[in-house]
């Protein structure tokens, strides 16, 4: 199996709500700020944001933003 196929199975392991999250990650939003706009906790934002990282094996949020682009979920 190829890396490319591998990233493209994982995108379908996360939820839409998760990848609003991943957008707003991205733009800058701290969990408080992206909380207030979703309506949800910062607290389950911080778990929606461990839960991504985990089932993508990755290690950070950081990880997650850079994968959220390879996946084209995210763009320049």
């Amino acid at each position: 199996m190829t890396n490319n196929v591998h990233l493209q199975e994982n995108s379908n392991l996360i939820t839409e709500r998760e990848i609003e999250i991943v957008r707003l990650l991205s733009k800058g939003y701290n969990s408080k700020e992206i909380g207030d706009m979703l309506f949800i906790s910062e607290h389950t934002v911080n778990t929606h944001r461990r839960n991504m990282v985990r089932k993508l094996d990755l290690r950070n949020s950081y990880q997650l933003i850079v994968w959220a682009f390879k996946q084209r979920i995210l763009s320049y």
